[in-house]
């Protein structure tokens, strides 16, 4: 039993540390950004309906680990950029087991004009396992807040491009800030998964 844990770890750890930037590459400007306020809190109940009409709940993010950009399809580079780095994010753990119990979640926060069509569109550039969502304005806004977003969302509905992740029993364990360093995002994800609280 011990050893079929272990190989698992290992196997994380090893992509973690092939993935980490040599030290000199830190001082070029890039940096892994964190806001651990929300770090531990849990994620509420929620009902949202994804990009292929398909509802989406808390109970689908349970057993697995998730990402959450929350925008909209107007919202430009902030938006762009997350989905870049969580692409990419997913292309590197692409061989690993780990990639299929790794979601990336793009939430809508403009359900008037963010319909399904829309949102399959707008994610077409991007790993086709993203899944982008939306729901009514009433669940958006307590979702967005529960994960504390909405602190950063002004009057003129700019978005930061902050990246939360949620762990496998549905709790936040890390909100990334960019601008995102793909390799450090994944090596810091990977040693997330591996210690597993």
């Amino acid at each position: 039993m011990k050893r079929s844990i272990r190989l698992p770890l290992k196997a994380l750890l090893s992509i973690a540390v092939a993935c980490a930037v040599p030290p000199s590459a830190a001082h070029e400007g890039k940096a892994l950004h964190f806001d651990r306020s929300s770090d531990g809190w849990p994620v509420p109940a929620f009902a949202l309906v994804d990009h292929h009409g398909d509802a989406l709940t808390k109970e689908r993010l349970l057993g697995q680990w998730t990402f959450v950009l929350f925008g909209d399809t107007q919202c430009g580079e902030p938006c762009t950029e997350g989905l870049a780095a969580l692409s990419a994010l997913r292309a590197r753990i692409a061989v690993a087991k780990v990639v299929h119990s790794t979601l990336a979640l793009f939430v809508s926060l403009d359900p008037a004009r963010d319909d399904a069509a829309r949102l399959a569109a707008y994610l077409t550039p991007y790993d086709k396992e993203l899944i982008a969502a939306t729901g009514s304005p009433q669940m958006l806004a307590t979702f967005a807040d529960e994960l504390g977003v909405t602190q950063r969302i002004g009057p003129s509905r700019r978005y930061d491009g902050s990246l939360v992740l949620v762990g496998p029993e549905g709790d936040v364990r890390a909100v990334y800030l960019p601008p995102y360093d793909v390799k450090l995002l994944t090596a810091d994800y990977l040693l997330k998964r591996a210690r597993r609280r």
